[in-house]
């Protein structure tokens, strides 16, 4: 019954016979990605990667693109960036295992971040394209979000069981993973944890936010009902570092689409000096605990991390260029969690993958900050940059005290193409839909003047 698997790959293929690659990649392989787990996997031929529902979605879209001559791909210092990063988690397990082991593990990671990435670099060279690609990530949220909803009340994840009864063998997560706090359940859905389905919907709200503001759904109550709905996913993961980081995007939103940026940034200055003078010591009192002596479950996770980070930091040191490979780095003190996406990729990589993936991170921070401080605060172009801005600080602000796993993985680097594409193209002001160009005849003007409304 594992070769279910390939529904996808036909369904692709089959479509990709009267479409084009982008509407089969916006219809197959988003919803197959986004709405399946991704640790349900079968190896179809013995010895080669294994297949999941996403990837066999994918192929038959990237072989016709190819096959097409790789329309709209254009090459950018970026995309070396990510094929390093790629290229020395590879070394790395390699150096720590075997080359099979280090093939399967570059094979799985060119299809979750490089071929999704140069996919959307190219398909976004529409502008139809790229709004219809934002809208069906808003729309799968929403979706997720109303089963999430029952899941945090009735604590049953409809994306898993059900497919696990189908399912010939034992998976990871095959006891179920249930994680409660205040007395609810934390939703995980199809993200195999709350923190991935926290960190999942707080990239995505911000979309749905600019989606709204420029009226690009079919009516106004559907757009107030997808945002709330994602809104809602991201509560009931009740994942705290996803839920500060997307407040934290909020702020940005509002700074980048306001008109008086300079009293805005004096105001939240003022806030954060504020805060941090009061929040600081009681930080450092509530943190200076240990896992033996702390009296709540949030100091002893505070208190994790903090033990977490010395004791990793000086493991990484003994193996600073290569890491100690995906399956083999040793547990220390006990904490087999590595919380910190950065401390993971270095301790399982090593330092140089971790300084490609950072170089990824805050080079596109940086450029998306500058090309929408370029722009007028009400350019539509400039306000999806700024709402691109708000998911990715919530991105790196939440790597920090969380893994990214799950489809977070394949999001953010499609978010970032996404990016791309806006900076790299030529400047255009998209007119909202509610503007319309009407000109009137030479003929009808008294002068003979063609009037522009």
């Amino acid at each position: 019954m594992d070769k279910i698997i390939l529904v996808p790959f036909i369904i692709s293929a089959a479509l990709l016979v009267s479409r084009e690659p982008r509407e089969v990649f916006i219809l197959v392989f988003l919803p197959f990605l986004t709405l399946l787990p991704t640790y349900f996997d079968v190896e179809v031929v013995s010895g080669t990667p294994e297949l999941y529902f996403w990837s066999a979605a994918l192929i038959p879209i990237l072989v016709a693109w190819v096959l097409r001559g790789f329309e709209g791909y254009r090459v950018h210092w970026m995309d070396l960036v990510i094929l390093g990063y790629l290229l020395s988690i590879f070394y790395g397990q390699w150096a720590n295992s075997d080359y099979k082991q280090a093939q399967k593990l570059l094979f799985n990671n060119l299809m979750a971040i490089f071929f999704p990435y140069v996919l959307v670099r190219a398909f976004c060279e529409d502008r139809d394209t790229m709004i219809k690609i934002i809208r069906m990530m808003t729309f799968l949220g929403a979706f997720i979000a109303i089963f999430n909803a029952l899941e945090f009340r009735m604590f049953t994840n409809y994306f898993d069981e059900i497919l696990r009864r189908l399912w010939p063998s034992s998976v990871m997560w095959d006891i179920g993973m249930v994680l409660s706090r205040w007395g609810f359940k934390r939703a995980l859905g199809p993200f195999s944890h709350p923190i991935s389905a926290g960190y999942f919907f707080s990239l995505i709200t911000p979309l749905a936010i600019w989606l709204y503001d420029q009226r690009l759904y079919r009516h106004k109550k559907i757009g107030r009902l997808v945002i709330f709905l994602n809104i809602l996913g991201l509560i009931v993961a009740i994942s705290r570092a996803p839920l500060l980081g997307f407040f934290m995007g909020l702020v940005i939103i509002y700074y980048g689409w306001s008109q008086n940026k300079a009293a805005i940034m004096s105001v939240v200055l003022l806030l954060v000096a504020v805060v941090l003078m009061a929040a600081i010591p009681k930080f450092i009192e509530y943190a200076s605990v240990t896992r033996a002596t702390a009296e709540t479950a949030d100091q002893r996770n505070v208190a994790y991390r903090k033990e977490m980070w010395e004791a990793y930091t000086e493991v990484v040191l003994e193996r600073p260029f290569l890491g100690w490979g995906r399956f083999t780095v040793p547990a220390v003190k006990g904490m087999k969690s590595i919380d910190s996406e950065y401390l993971g990729v270095a301790l399982a990589s090593g330092l140089p993958a971790l300084g490609f993936y950072l170089i990824f991170l805050f080079g596109m921070l940086f450029r998306l900050l500058r090309f929408a401080g370029q722009a007028a605060h009400d350019d539509p172009v400039a306000r999806l940059v700024w709402c691109l801005i708000a998911g990715w600080v919530s991105a790196i602000f939440s790597q920090a005290t969380v893994y990214s796993g799950a489809q977070t993985v394949q999001y953010l680097f499609m978010l970032g193409a996404l990016g791309q594409v806006l900076i790299m193209s030529q400047r255009t002001h998209w007119l909202a839909p509610r503007a319309r160009i009407r000109t009137i005849a030479a003929a009808e003007s008294p002068f003979r003047f063609v009037r522009v409304l």
